[in-house]
């Protein structure tokens, strides 16, 4: 299976693990010269309270795509891509976060979903849920989870 086009799912809560994305991200996409698209989504809420932090004009607000290029998150990724001669797209969508990165995977013609999470105790994965692992079963594409903490120090949180 040849990686044309690699998928970064990039949440709110992904700034703690920027470092295991950005490796997991070059060591696929430099050697296959993979297109890179880094996707936001934000929840409606989400998205006008950025629009308010950013300082935008609520009569002309940026699209989801300028604000996600704003996040830190974002930011940092799409930095050490660029550090890396690895170029890069960012998306921004409004919409539920599992069903809008499906649907942006299958509009993109993903060949390769990549997501970040948190280790979770089994009653954390009970009580809470958890998207990635939707994801992981409903993707139109192979998904790579990488989670927080791989160097063996994690420790399980709900």
């Amino acid at each position: 299976m040849a990686i044309e086009t690699l998928l970064v799912a990039i949440g709110p809560n992904d700034d703690t693990r920027t470092d295991e994305l950005i490796d997991a991200v070059v060591d696929i996409a430099e050697p296959t010269g993979a297109r890179v698209l880094l996707l936001h989504v934000f929840s409606e809420a989400a998205y006008q309270t950025g629009i308010e932090e950013a300082g935008f004009d609520q009569a002309d607000p940026p699209s989801p795509a300028e604000l996600a290029s704003r996040l830190e998150g974002i930011d940092t990724v799409a930095a050490a891509l660029e550090a890396a001669d690895i170029d890069c797209d960012v998306a921004g969508e409004i919409g539920d976060e599992k069903e809008t990165i499906l649907r942006v995977a299958a509009e993109s013609d993903a060949d390769l979903l990549c997501a970040s999470g948190r280790k979770r105790s089994p009653t954390g994965k009970a009580v809470f849920g958890s998207t990635v692992h939707r994801l992981m079963m409903d993707s139109p594409c192979p998904v790579l989870f990488v989670r927080e903490g791989l160097g063996g120090d994690a420790e399980a949180t709900d």
